[in-house]
C-alpha cells in the first residue's frame, strides 16, 4: 500500500510533521494579512445549506475563517466558505496527510473501519457488495473491504492520495456532482467527508442515481455537540476554518436526511 512501513515510525513521524507543515504554509497562505481573513476572492456568503435560514449566531474565529451556527435547525458552518472551484484546488494541491496518518496508526483505523464494515453487513441483504467510497484517500478502508471480496471504488480529488489508490482500485478524480459514472454502487460511504461538503442536499440528490435499488449510504461525520467541541472550542481540531464547512449535530443531520428523502437506519 505504500512505500514507508510501520517498522520505521521515526521515519514516519519526521515525514508526517514535514507535510504538516507544507499543508500549514499552503493554508496561510489564504489569508489576507491586512484582514486576518481569507482572501474575498476566494470566498462567498452563503445561508444555512440545510434549511436555507439566513437566521445564525457567530460562534467564533478560527485562522481566516468564521463559523456561525444556524438559529433554526442548529447546524454549524463556514460563513463565508471557499467559492466552490478554490474549494476543490485546494484539495486537489494540498498535502496528502491522511495518508500517512493511516500507515502510522493502522490499527487504529483498521479497529475503527472494521466497525463499519460491520454495520454496513448487518444493513445489507447482500454478502458481496460493490462499493463506492467518497474521499477515499489513499484507499486504506478500501483495501480493507477488497480483501473480504468486495469491488471496490473510490472518489478522490488530492492527486497525490489519488495515484496511490488508484494502483489497487478504480477511483474517479472528481466531485459526486461533476462525476460522470455509469456503474451503480451496492454501498456508497462517507468517511469523515462529509463535513467537507458545501451542498450537502445536492450531494444526496447525486448519489442516488449512483445507487442499486436498496442501496445503503454510510458516514461517519463529527457531532459538534460533542464534549470535546463545547468545551475546547475553537482549539478542537473539528474545527477546521477551511475544510470542514458544515458540522452536523444529531438534529441537523436527521433533518436533512429526511428531507432527502433516506431512511436512517442503525
Amino acid at each position: 500500500m505504500s512505500d514507508y512501513k510501520q517498522s520505521n515510525p521515526k521515519k514516519l513521524h519526521i515525514l508526517r510533521k514535514k507535510q504538516y507543515l507544507e499543508m500549514q504554509r499552503y493554508r496561510l497562505s489564504f489569508i489576507n494579512k491586512k484582514t486576518g481573513f481569507y482572501y474575498s476572492n476566494f470566498t462567498e456568503k452563503r445561508n444555512c445549506p440545510v434549511c436555507n435560514s439566513n437566521k445564525k449566531i457567530k460562534i467564533f474565529q478560527k485562522e481566516g475563517g468564521v463559523y456561525v451556527k444556524c438559529e433554526k435547525c442548529t447546524l454549524v458552518y463556514l460563513d463565508p466558505v471557499f467559492k466552490d472551484k478554490n474549494l476543490n484546488n485546494y484539495y486537489i494541491n494540498n498535502a496528502d496527510t491522511q495518508h500517512l496518518a493511516c500507515i502510522q496508526s493502522s490499527e487504529f483505523y483498521k479497529s475503527i473501519y472494521g466497525l463499519g464494515i460491520k454495520s454496513i453487513r448487518k444493513n445489507s441483504k447482500k454478502k458481496k457488495l460493490k462499493i463506492l467510497d467518497i474521499g477515499c484517500c489513499s484507499g486504506f478502508f478500501l483495501d480493507m473491504c477488497k480483501k473480504i471480496g468486495w469491488n471496490t471504488y473510490g472518489m478522490e480529488l488530492n492527486k497525490k492520495d489519488l495515484k496511490i489508490a488508484e494502483k489497487n482500485h478504480k477511483v474517479w478524480s472528481s466531485t459526486v456532482e461533476q462525476a460522470k459514472i455509469k456503474e451503480k454502487f451496492d454501498v456508497i460511504t462517507f468517511w469523515d467527508c462529509f463535513e467537507h461538503i458545501k451542498n450537502s442536499k445536492k450531494t444526496l440528490q447525486s448519489i442516488k442515481k449512483l445507487l442499486n435499488k436498496n442501496g445503503l449510504v454510510f458516514f461517519q461525520v463529527p457531532n459538534s455537540d460533542s464534549f470535546a467541541a463545547r468545551v475546547l472550542r475553537d482549539k478542537c481540531n473539528m474545527f477546521d476554518p477551511i475544510e470542514h464547512v458544515n458540522l452536523f449535530n444529531v438534529k441537523s443531520f436527521k433533518k436533512l436526511i429526511s428531507n432527502s428523502d433516506f431512511k436512517l437506519c442503525s
